[in-house]
């Protein structure tokens, strides 16, 4: 493992990267107050052979922001023309060889969760689905650049400061773009939700005293979900 940087010490801002790309790489992002958890997710990306690059960012203010992951993905690209980043949470666990997601016939992977909606008592003939970005992976082609392009753009432009709310938008505004669904073992639920799961998520948000004090995939508001795993075919159809 090594760190990167441009004052010669190890600081802070300087990066984390391990292990030598070969077709693909690990990737993420953290700022200070999180290099601590970047160095853990590092160490347990090495002892499953995975090549990786955290890329250090500075707190541009305070509070939870995932919003700098579609420019992560760009520069990663930059970075290492040629290969497959797979965009990482640094709160994600590996469990396992991590190379299998990247067998992906699209130019994205992603994951997408949908749940039946109900008003009070009385369930709706509508669904909500919401694409999740704890594990993304971007083939390298043009089209997978510009879906990441269009989800930074839809980040700037949008009045929600959330990634994954401007994810579905540029995912809704990316029809050139062959999307592919990852299997679920490498998807990133919470651990007790996956239980043998490959790559999956212990959130280092909700340990945080300004989390909200309820379960994120809980029903909630959403409504109780038929099935939190649509099947694949019914993915195949709906993603092209």
């Amino acid at each position: 493992m090594s760190v990167t940087g441009t004052d010669g010490g190890q600081t802070a801002l300087e990066d984390i990267a391990g292990g030598v790309a070969q077709d693909w790489l690990a990737i993420g992002w953290f700022t200070p107050d999180y290099r601590p958890l970047a160095e853990r997710f590092a160490t347990n990306l090495a002892e499953h052979g995975a090549p990786f690059h955290l890329f250090a960012k500075p707190k541009l203010a305070p509070g939870w922001n995932t919003t700098r992951k579609p420019a992560v993905v760009m520069q990663a690209m930059d970075a290492y023309p040629g290969k497959t980043p797979i965009l990482m949470d640094v709160d994600c666990v590996i469990k396992g060889n991590i190379a299998p997601v990247t067998n992906v016939a699209g130019d994205v992977a992603i994951t997408i969760l949908a749940r039946n909606m109900r008003k009070g008592a009385v369930w709706q003939h509508w669904i909500a689905a919401e694409c999740s970005s704890r594990v993304v992976v971007f083939r390298p082609t043009d089209r997978a650049r510009a879906f990441a392009r269009r989800w930074a753009e839809q980040i700037e432009s949008s009045s929600l400061s959330h990634d994954e709310h401007s994810m579905v938008w540029a995912f809704l505004a990316s029809s050139d773009v062959r999307f592919d669904y990852i299997d679920p073992a490498y998807s990133g639920r919470e651990v007790d939700r996956l239980p043998d799961g490959v790559i999956v998520h212990e959130s280092a948000y909700s340990a945080r005293p300004e989390a909200a004090q309820r379960d994120p995939e809980a029903p909630g508001t959403w409504g109780r979900p038929s099935s939190r795993w649509p099947s694949s075919a019914f993915w195949r159809v709906l993603l092209g």
